[in-house]
């Protein structure tokens, strides 16, 4: 409970800034030891150790400076105020100056009856009031930024400073290769996540996050990892001599958000002509984002129940959350290991060319070391391209069933059976497409790996997009907007959402618990202990979970239409290449249909970074975000 001002004890507010003497001494002796002990009050005390009087500063002035008196021959007792009027040290501020008021002083000794304890003022006690005033009033503000942004700017500051530790690593490959640019680079850009990761520490708290706390964080990250990961962008200029600092930076900026959100999409037309350090680097950006490094490392600082909501946001299923970073960090590397061996032993000579290759691809990413990387006559390399690309589109959990005994894949069968089904119809669908509007050497392998590319989100391609017809366009785009399974590395609407309703109109059950309680928020332990309530809450929360789905398809919807339509002004392009684009940046596809290019207008640049960081979340920490504001307003 928060005391009023004037209600509080007046122990407070004293100070003790005065001497004790002798009614005796001399004012010159006073006022020097005055002087010594920076005291501005004397208390006078006569023969019986009684205080009999009080002398201040004017007092001295007064009577003896004005006078004229020698100081050495005038006694404390003929200037001093007496008798001495003193306040208990159990009064409060308001009794301390209504004594005041009363008696026409402005400070008074506090006493506990036998001693002095210490002296209160009127301008002391005045000031006290003004600043507790003053907190009062802005108390509601320190207390939401203590409560909802500390955490914030802890949780930011953590994750900046180890992603920063991350990026030693190409850091140090770049100098190995004697790159020294892509060094530097590099260098600078861990240079400012550390710092800026240290400010925010000093100004945050490393504590557990709610549910909008956690969408802000995760959407503050993306921002400031693809801020700071456009620094080596900027210091290597791989765009050309002659560009401006503002178009440097948005075109920095958007490669950067392009890797951190497995989008992919490029304006860099020759790759190839890049340092091997910095592709590996662009690739890394990717590998670091897809896969969630610098989320899950809280896993280790917080405990289990603590993380429900950040779970939901890294997209974990069925996974706890030291399940899904054993996933992440072990059975993905040995994905990474075994497909860049076998790239290798196909043929492909330039190891870290394979690795950033694999990157780009067990993430969903499609950013290619080289714009000559993929040889679409080559079916070796097709199909060990499509095979990490299914990788990143299935299940996090379903992985780590494959390698554990604790799990099983029951549940999450009807979404993978069903997303297979939509991947090999899609193929028949698109080969008769393509078939009656190109003229393809491989229209097989064409529509094969194009197809996947789409549908995991991965946007690797090797045909021209803009000279697809029409039809084929808008196929890839459903494509696109499908995407993978839910709790994948894919983007888009998810399987999961699409079979939840299918559910509902059906009325029939076969989409595995998980997807709807990473949407709904509601915790397993919480459902357990539904008992006899059970039906009825479990049905409310389906109907949750089915009206956010929606929300988030109109979304997906909505900002890709708005997104298209200021392309399609600002570019002067085709509206159905513009809606392509769009749809290509909020699922992080990075198929394009060569609007993405060196020439793309500022503008456009700018709302395509917004599609692909918000798609990076597949819009959730959006929603999650208003929700809860909504929720809060009810």
């Amino acid at each position: 409970m928060v005391t009023e001002p004037l209600d509080r004890s007046v122990l407070s507010y004293m100070h003790h800034q005065f001497v004790i003497l002798d009614e005796n001494t001399d004012s010159a002796t006073a006022v020097k030891q005055m002087h010594d002990k920076k005291a501005v009050t004397i208390i006078v005390k006569n023969e019986k150790d009684e205080y009999v009087g009080i002398i201040t500063d004017s007092d001295i002035l007064d009577k003896i400076v004005m006078r004229g008196e020698d100081s050495d021959q005038v006694p404390l007792k003929s200037i001093m105020s007496s008798p001495i009027l003193t306040i208990s040290a159990k009064a409060n501020v308001r009794q301390a100056l209504e004594l005041m008021r009363l008696n026409v002083v402005k400070r008074i000794p506090v006493t506990d009856n036998i001693h002095i304890l210490g002296i209160v003022t009127q301008e002391g006690l005045a000031n006290a009031i003004r600043t507790s005033v003053l907190e009062k009033t802005f108390r509601p503000y320190r207390t939401v930024i203590r409560e909802h942004y500390k955490p914030i700017w802890g949780n930011l500051g953590f994750i900046l400073q180890f992603a920063g530790l991350l990026f030693i690593g190409p850091a140090i490959l770049a100098t190995i290769f004697d790159e020294m640019v892509s060094a530097v680079g590099i260098f600078l850009c861990i240079i400012f996540m550390f710092v800026t990761g240290f400010i925010l520490n000093s100004y945050g708290e490393k504590t557990p996050l709610n549910l909008r706390q956690a969408s802000v964080l995760m959407v503050l990250s993306f921002v400031l990892l693809s801020f700071f990961g456009s620094i080596p962008y900027m210091y290597v200029n791989p765009f050309g001599a002659g560009i401006d600092p503002l178009t440097l930076f948005i075109k920095s900026f958007f490669e950067s958000a392009s890797g951190f959100t497995t989008t992919g999409l490029s304006q860099l037309l020759q790759p190839e002509d890049l340092s091997k350090s910095f592709d590996f680097y662009r690739s890394f950006t990717q590998w670091i984002g897809g896969l969630s490094f610098v989320y899950l490392i809280i896993t280790f600082f917080y405990p289990e129940r603590k993380l429900a909501h950040m779970k939901g946001m890294i997209g974990g299923g069925g996974l706890k959350l030291k399940q899904l970073l054993l996933t992440i960090t072990v059975i993905f590397t040995i994905y990474t290991v075994i497909l860049t061996t076998l790239l290798y032993l196909f043929g492909y000579q330039t190891a870290i060319y394979n690795i950033s290759l694999i990157f780009s691809t067990v993430t969903g990413g499609g950013f290619i070391p080289t714009s000559t990387s993929i040889d679409y006559n080559d079916t070796n390399q097709m199909f060990i391209l499509m095979a990490g690309m299914i990788i990143s589109a299935l299940p996090f959990a379903f992985h780590y069933a494959i390698f554990s005994k604790e799990m099983h894949t029951t549940k999450m069968r009807p979404e993978i059976y069903t997303y297979f089904g939509i991947i090999a119809i899609s193929i028949i669908v698109f080969y008769f497409i393509i078939a009656s509007t190109t003229d393809l050497q491989s229209l097989s392998m064409s529509a094969i790996f194009h197809v996947i590319s789409a549908s995991t989100n991965t946007g690797f391609q090797f045909i021209d997009i803009s000279t697809l017809s029409d039809e084929g366009k808008i196929y890839l785009i459903i494509l696109m907007l499908i995407g993978g399974t839910a709790f994948s590395t894919a983007g888009g609407i998810k399987v999961g959402r699409l079979l939840q309703i299918v559910q509902k109109v059906t009325k029939k059950r076969f989409v595995a618990d998980t997807s709807t309680r990473s949407i709904s928020g509601i915790s397993s332990q919480y459902q357990n202990g539904l008992n006899r309530h059970e039906p009825k809450l479990e049905k409310i929360k389906e109907e949750k979970a089915f009206r956010e789905t929606l929300l988030i398809i109109l979304l997906f919807v909505v900002v890709s239409f708005v997104t298209a339509i200021v392309i399609w002004y600002v570019e002067q392009k085709d509206f159905l290449n513009s809606l392509f684009e769009s749809v290509s940046a909020i699922t992080t596809t990075g198929i394009s249909t060569g609007i993405t290019s060196p020439d793309m207008n500022i503008v456009s640049q700018i709302f395509l970074i917004f599609n692909m960081i918000a798609g990076r979340f597949e819009i959730i920490a959006i929603v999650y975000f208003f929700l809860e504001i909504s929720r809060r307003k009810h």
